[in-house]
């Protein structure tokens, strides 16, 4: 089995959303392995002097153990534009370090800087963040993403996003999208516009 990877924020040596990723680690251990409670994520988070000012991602390695944790300091790379790819049988439904299948999917983004994965005709995240979309009145993320993550719960926790079934059809009635994930708060992220998703390529036989 892969194991399993938790990458948490460090603002100023502060972890950021840490009892929501202390859940998804009891979650998938519990699932994963029968057991949860084992590991404490804060006992693992000591970043060296140097990386304890500014934006840090720590990222925790572990099966049923803890097997390396390391730290670097973080920059957001900029998305401007995402290709629409459709995986119907793919599952990532925990946090696994093996992301074979997502870089795959990243292979086909052409020219743009990211691809947009639709899985049975249903909007999901794109290879490394959860989505949110703007309708003119307020932000709408896919009920069903590949992976839950943790600043997304967190957003729909606080009523800051709603849920809702996204297909491609409806990309229409939104302007503008923005990613989110455990680095990546909805306020930082760079605006796409919806027109600067392209559409999935047409098959040729």
């Amino acid at each position: 089995m892969s194991l399993l990877l938790e990458t948490i924020r460090l603002d100023n040596g502060v972890p950021s959303l840490l009892a929501l990723h202390q859940e998804r680690v009891d979650r998938s251990l519990r699932d994963l392995f029968g057991h949860a409670g084992i590991l404490n994520l804060k006992n693992f988070i000591n970043p060296p002097d140097e990386l304890r000012k500014g934006t840090v991602k720590c990222r925790i390695l572990y099966g049923k153990y803890v097997e390396k944790v390391e730290y670097s300091v973080y920059h957001i790379n900029p998305v401007k534009s995402l290709q629409m790819v459709e995986a119907d049988t793919i599952i990532y439904d925990y946090k696994y370090a093996d992301r074979t299948c997502l870089e795959f999917l990243h292979g086909l983004r052409g020219d743009c800087d990211d691809v947009l994965i639709i899985k049975n005709g249903l909007v999901t995240d794109t290879t490394y963040a959860n989505v949110a979309f703007y309708d003119g009145s307020c932000w709408v993320t896919p009920e069903k993403p590949l992976l839950e993550g943790v600043r997304r719960r967190s957003y729909i926790e606080r009523g800051i996003i709603y849920t809702s079934r996204i297909t491609v059809g409806d990309l229409k009635f939104f302007s503008e999208l923005r990613l989110m994930n455990a680095m990546i708060s909805l306020e930082e992220s760079p605006s796409i516009p919806v027109s600067c998703i392209l559409p999935i390529p047409v098959k040729r036989n």
